[in-house]
């Protein structure tokens, strides 16, 4: 198979053969990897959006992995269950993070068999390797799709939850709340965009270039045995924009249910356009502290500024937040259908 954007062959993976792997990395810190059908659906639009990190996709389904554009595959044992697979291909998944991986992003759709299953083996195998962060980055599926699969997924949330130091969910009936014009098609569209804006944020905070420094050693403080997370943004101009970006991003849809007031440690990123005709001000920077007064005076709370020369006279907020409270609602059996 030709990979047209390289120029280069591709040869079709095989079980335990990595004629894929390795010869495509880049050099970053960072490591994404899709496990499944959801979660490879989700790096294939990180890998037109994201640049500068290290994609790999794992499956046992070799016509999935084929229609994936990222050249790095991991193609599972067919013919046997998916965690027994994960577990033969223990030391070409191990492989993966011999070079200089210093944060990996587990990206899978919980409730389907493979990412439910070998998620939490790949997270295992990137911390025994001693890789410094490792994050998930799940969903929960739609109410349409059956009690069996939630279930399932809620399941291999509580499994993934031993082996990462961090992990997002996205419950995806909330985003039925939220976008009233979701049908049954563009509401898978609209989990995969959900999974990549998370990823995108997590990765914008080690790369953008921030006046007050933030890298990845403020990620990993935050993140590290940080247990339930959640990134979220927010915008404003005008009088008090600061404020009202915060405001903005913590009235986030997405934090229903979620405690973010009494997070353990919360990351805060404030970008704006320096060559803009209202350029952040001195003391537009007290607004900051005013808002932190509003948090758990046990909190952890770190922040920075940075440039994003699109913003025109806007501010953006970035808000990392982990260990935290939330509770997701086991479905109702009765009457349902598979």
């Amino acid at each position: 198979m030709e990979d047209k954007k390289n120029n280069q062959v591709i040869n079709e993976p095989e079980w335990g053969d990595r004629s894929t792997l390795n010869q495509y990395q880049q050099s970053s810190i960072i490591k994404a990897i899709g496990v499944g059908g959801g979660g490879i659906n989700a790096v294939n639009q990180m890998l037109f959006h994201i640049k500068d990190i290290n994609y790999v996709v794992l499956d046992s389904d070799s016509q999935q992995l084929n229609r994936s554009s990222v050249p790095n595959r991991v193609l599972l044992r067919p013919d046997t269950t998916h965690r027994i697979a994960t577990e033969e291909s223990e030391s070409e998944i191990a492989a993966l993070f011999d070079d200089d991986t210093k944060m990996v992003i587990i990206i899978a759709g919980l409730g389907g068999e493979t990412g439910t299953d070998v998620a939490p083996v790949v997270a295992r195998i990137a911390r025994e390797k001693e890789v410094a962060l490792t994050v998930g980055i799940v969903t929960i599926p739609f109410q349409f799709e059956g009690t069996e699969k939630i279930q399932m997924a809620l399941a291999g949330i509580e499994e993934m939850r031993k082996q990462v130091d961090a992990l997002f969910i996205i419950d995806n009936q909330r985003l039925t709340e939220i976008y009233n014009d979701l049908d049954q098609t563009n509401a898978f569209v609209k989990s995969y965009e959900t999974l990549t804006t998370v990823a995108r944020s997590l990765c914008d905070m080690t790369t953008a270039y921030y006046k007050t420094c933030i890298d990845f050693n403020d990620l990993n403080y935050t993140l590290h045995k940080g247990g339930q997370a959640m990134v979220f943004s927010g915008y404003a101009m005008g009088e008090r924009r600061v404020t009202k970006a915060l405001e903005d991003a913590f009235e986030s849809p997405l934090l229903k249910d979620c405690d973010i007031y009494c997070s353990r440690k919360m990351m805060m990123t404030f970008l704006y356009n320096p060559y803009s005709e209202s350029p952040l001000r001195m003391d537009e920077m007290n607004e900051i502290q005013e808002f932190i007064e509003n948090f758990d005076k046990e909190m952890d709370v770190i922040w920075g500024l940075a440039h994003d020369n699109t913003l025109e006279d806007q501010i953006k907020v970035t808000v990392l937040a982990s260990g935290f409270n939330v509770s997701y609602k086991k479905p109702n059996t009765t009457g349902t259908n598979k």
